[in-house]
């Protein structure tokens, strides 16, 4: 999915365009867009959308619009709900805004490092970009905010690429595009200043000096103001003949010596030995480290616990030495016992691995980390700062000069980091889990047990941390089956988490930390969300479970996306939000809610649940029943997302003991069957009510489930 702001507001999937016609829509996307990974208030999108005088319905209606965008986005990009607002979540969608600024940033950088054929290239592509004026079909509102920041980049990455050109000695062919920019834009003193240079560098001496001459009584007219020194020192070098303003500059000669009392620090700890997968990330994270683009903006690695964030950042990391020759610099901002270390404590360490043990180091904060950026400025030294768990941490552990890069890994999304590139790592996919698998266990073993090795490995939900325990428990027991350990993992008198724990390395352990720094009550809707079956946890069953609305709800459901203890699974038909626990996270929560609450109140939990799916079904089928063509469409569009939670919860009650409500839930869905079959054209079957009211038996319980695990619903 592409969506774009460089010229009318659009997005396009698969070389089409969607269709967003209407003002507002475009407005309130475009607001989100612009604002990257941050939160957008509900105040400002009323403010751009509607202006001063929003209708008395505007919260409605601004509900309303993000519903239909969301469904509009359904698999490309999420609108997340976050008060005070929303964020977009563009996860693999690009957007030409942002390509803007990444190619006009490497331009910029090449500039400073005088790679003029460089910087030229990239600051075209990035201007490439622009399919005319930016944000057209959003409201005068937005665009009277946002326009002028626009153009005013649009701006910069023009004259910079005409300074990378001017360098290279291409005065001739810029002569005709400057006197038309300078035409279009008469007080902007760079363009200005660039048409002198050029004409002076064509022999056209005169001309230079005239143009001057006009520049001073347009700024004089228009403005009352005199030329700037910028401008006034080109019309000085143009009549003195200064020699520097006639040729382009040459490459710079890269010089590195070391002074005295400089020291070039090791820091990275080894790589994982027996390391696996992850080749496209470790292209992509490479690929940022030692790429053209210098700069002190980090890049952040994130995902939930056990996922390989720090193994994929020091695999990267030792890569792309070569790159930083004055050394590498590491920290695990973790701390022991998970208490975060203090920044000013790591920023001793540094100073000290950079100039020597025993160098002095100032008392404070604010001047350690003038300090270490000073140390830093003429140096290239890759900084890796594992497990980070807020931007505080990072900010004064930033060098300031452009030669050095960062890693940072953390479980947060660090979205109030400045300029920060971040890299979503997921589980493993099956092929990579399977391959850590062979390479710990041996190949043999795996090999002769292949169906048990697929369930294993789906069993630790691909987790990678949980895939390695798994494995180097098989490895350290050789007279084990792999369906011995499938057998340990799946039996009930014993604690599943206990069976993914060897030596130091505990996934129970990995994730408590992120659990006890939760709000009380987003750990109470973890505990509670665990009991329940369903692979997916849709935003109204959320509301059900915590006895709450659906937007006191889906608040909840943000926090624990944040702390990486809940995934986004996209929007459903109607629009709303859907999460997924992972199954080790399940089993984690589980536990917590098995140690902090009562059976009676674990009963209770799963009764409602069960109660609100029984009657939503209920009110699917009447709506089908009476034939309303809108809501009919609503009801089956609710069907078609639920289907797969129907029949998990059909099998939780059944299993579980609530034997009415399994009774009357197979009804309902062979009931909805039916009419959902007859919705899209269907022959009648024999799955449904035989007569009104008739209590189901087992063929007719079996019949939903069968039809939806074969994707016949």
């Amino acid at each position: 999915m592409e969506f774009r702001v460089l010229g009318p507001v659009g997005v396009r999937r698969a070389e089409r365009g969607l269709t967003l016609v209407a003002e507002k829509p475009k407005t309130i996307l475009a607001a989100l867009l612009l604002a990257g990974d941050r939160v957008v208030s509900d105040a400002y999108l009323r403010e751009v959308t509607w202006g001063p005088t929003p209708p008395a319905t505007v919260d409605q209606q601004l509900y309303t619009y993000v519903s239909r965008l969301r469904k509009l986005l359904s698999g490309g990009a999420t609108i997340l709900r976050h008060r005070p607002g929303y964020r977009l979540l563009r996860t693999d969608a690009t957007l030409d805004h942002a390509e803007f600024d990444r190619l006009a940033g490497l331009g910029y950088d090449a500039l400073k490092e005088r790679r003029y054929a460089v910087a030229a290239e990239h600051l075209a592509a990035a201007l490439a970009l622009w399919r005319g004026p930016a944000l057209g079909g959003v409201t005068e509102h937005l665009a009277r905010v946002e326009l002028p920041r626009l153009e005013e980049a649009r701006m910069a990455a023009l004259e910079g690429r005409i300074a990378a050109d001017l360098a290279l000695g291409r005065h001739d062919a810029l002569v005709p595009e400057l006197a038309g920019l300078v035409e279009a834009h008469p007080v902007r003193e760079r363009l200005r200043a660039q048409l002198m240079t050029a004409l002076y560098r064509a022999g056209r001496q005169a001309d230079a000096l005239a143009e001057y001459q006009r520049g001073r009584e347009i700024l004089a007219e228009e403005l009352g103001i005199d030329p700037s020194s910028a401008l006034n020192d080109v019309f000085q070098s143009i009549l003195s003949g200064d020699p520097q303003l006639t040729a382009p500059a040459d490459p710079p000669q890269e010089v590195r010596v070391l002074s005295r009392g400089q020291v070039r620090p090791a820091m990275l700890p080894p790589c994982v030995a027996d390391f696996t997968g992850r080749e496209r990330q470790l292209r992509e994270l490479s690929g940022l480290l030692c790429g053209d683009r210098a700069g002190a903006a980090p890049v952040v690695v994130t995902g939930t616990a056990g996922v390989g964030k720090s193994a994929l950042a020091v695999q990267a990391a030792r890569m792309c030495l070569d790159a930083f020759p004055d050394g590498q610099l590491y920290a695990d901002l973790g701390g022991p016992r998970d208490r975060p270390r203090d920044p000013s404590d790591v920023l001793e360490w540094f100073l000290q691995a950079l100039c020597g043990p025993g160098s002095p180091v100032p008392a404070t904060v604010e001047a350690r980390t003038q300090l270490y950026r000073s140390v830093l400025a003429e140096r290239r030294v890759l900084i890796v700062l594992d497990n980070v768990q807020d931007e505080q941490q990072v900010r004064p552990l930033l060098p300031g000069a452009a030669g050095s890069r960062v890693i940072v890994t953390t479980r947060s999304r660090l979205t109030a980091l400045e300029g920060a590139r971040p890299l979503e790592l997921d589980v493993f996919d099956r092929a990579e889990a399977l391959a850590l698998l062979r390479r710990v266990v041996g190949a043999g073993r795996v090999a002769r047990e292949h169906e048990v090795a697929d369930s294993l490995v789906a069993r630790c939900g691909r987790l990678p941390i949980a895939v390695r325990v798994v494995a180097g428990r098989l490895a350290a027991k050789p007279h084990w089956t792999l369906g011995e350990m499938a057998r340990r993992m799946a039996d009930g008198a014993r604690r599943p988490l206990d069976e993914l724990r060897l030596g130091d390395i505990d996934v129970r352990a990995s994730l408590r930390p992120g659990y006890l720094r939760l709000p009380a009550r987003a750990r109470t809707a973890l505990c509670r969300l665990s009991l329940l079956h369903g692979t997916e946890i849709p935003v109204w069953l959320a509301a059900v479970v915590l006895e709450t609305d659906e937007a006191g709800a889906e608040d909840v459901l943000e926090t624990l996306v944040d702390a990486r203890l809940l995934e986004v699974r996209g929007t459903d038909g109607t629009g709303r939000l859907r999460c997924r626990m992972h199954p080790v996270v399940r089993l984690f929560a589980g536990e917590c809610a098995q140690a902090g609450t009562t059976a009676a109140e674990r009963r209770s939990t799963v009764e409602r649940a069960l109660t609100a799916w029984l009657m939503r079904a209920r009110a699917a089928a009447r709506t089908l029943n009476d034939g309303r063509h809108v809501a009919g469409s609503r009801a089956l569009l609710w069907f078609e997302a639920e289907k797969h939670g129907l029949v998990a919860a059909f099998r939780q009650a059944d299993r579980e003991g609530h034997d009415s409500t399994a009774r009357s839930l197979a009804r309902a869905l062979t009931e909805l069957r039916t009419l959902s079959g007859a919705a899209h054209g269907a022959p009648p079957g024999g799955t449904g009510r035989s007569r009104a009211g008739a209590d189901p038996g087992p063929r007719a319980m079996d019949a939903p489930l069968t039809a939806v695990s074969a994707g016949t619903v």
